[in-house]
């Protein structure tokens, strides 16, 4: 990739970033598409979060990224914000334009990309949600779209899971998901959206104790490592799996229109996906 003092820049801020595949994933799209784009990763502490934000907006940049755990924090730095994103109540990506910063959320469109690309139908179906941060209130109202049965949140403070819970239901004109303490058995599908397994804590896990149903699907928002703890000890009971992958690359084609207003070709998402992929297993 040739860079130069006119090639656009775009970023990921977080903490810790060094697992993050954000910048791969990112800068394949852009030489795909010849854009003169370059995507970094930034490993930005909360007592310099503000000075980084400021940063990008006086360097040019044409937005970035929001990772863990600044997805709320970062609201308070924005000039506007997306309605939906504003319901959610986290941001994962900024566009910067004229100077301004402008928030959108893209997890929950990430996450409806990565059950769709593996045949996973939420019509009628009970979900248990881990977690009660930004991906998980992200993830609960596009779901509410599919017309699950039931939406449950399970998280070790019980009050932010109510408050999930009761934002969802606003969202959905109609009492369909509730918070509980301990983890239902008679589930469809189970989402993970806390960062119990991520790397380098590798060995843990939300549900260590659970017993899993052959018929559950599970799915990790985590892509690293490639199968979580969750998701190992789910496989072993005959759950069908799915990690955090197709999520990261749904959000970045996401990120990417909004930056670029560019659409990207299906073929280039699975090509992009599967050296992704490949490379993970």
């Amino acid at each position: 990739m040739n860079i130069t003092a006119s090639t656009a820049c775009a970023a990921v801020l977080g903490h810790p970033i060094a697992h993050s595949l954000s910048p791969e994933l990112h800068n394949k799209i852009y030489q795909s598409m010849d854009l003169d784009i370059v995507y970094l990763a930034f490993d930005i502490t909360r007592e310099n979060f503000a000075k980084a934000v400021k940063g990008l907006g006086a360097l040019g940049f044409i937005g970035f990224n929001i990772t863990i755990p600044y997805k709320e924090t970062i609201i308070s730095y924005l000039d506007s914000i997306d309605p939906a994103a504003a319901t959610i109540g986290a941001v994962n990506t900024v566009k910067i334009e004229g100077g301004k910063l402008i928030g959108y959320n893209t997890d929950g469109v990430g996450f409806l990309h990565s059950l769709n690309i593996n045949n996973v139908i939420c019509s009628q179906r009970r979900i248990l949600i881990l977690g009660a941060g930004g991906s998980a209130r992200a993830i609960g109202i596009a779901l509410v779209e599919q017309n699950p049965k039931e939406i449950v949140i399970l998280n070790r403070s019980l009050d932010r899971a109510k408050k999930i819970a009761f934002d969802i239901n606003e969202f959905a004109g109609r009492n369909i998901s509730y918070a509980v303490s301990n983890a239902p058995q008679n589930v469809d599908i189970i989402i993970n959206t806390t960062p119990l397994g991520m790397w380098p804590e590798v060995d843990k896990s939300p549900l260590e104790d659970y017993v899993f149903c052959p018929k559950t699907v599970v799915c990790d928002i985590i892509y690293n490592p490639y199968t979580t703890s969750l998701l190992k000890r789910a496989s072993a009971s005959g759950c069908f799996t799915i990690n955090g992958l197709g999520m990261l690359v749904g959000q970045a084609v996401k990120a990417i229109e909004i930056w670029t207003g560019k659409k990207i070709d299906n073929s280039l998402i699975k090509l992009v996906y599967n050296d992704l992929r490949n490379k993970l297993k």
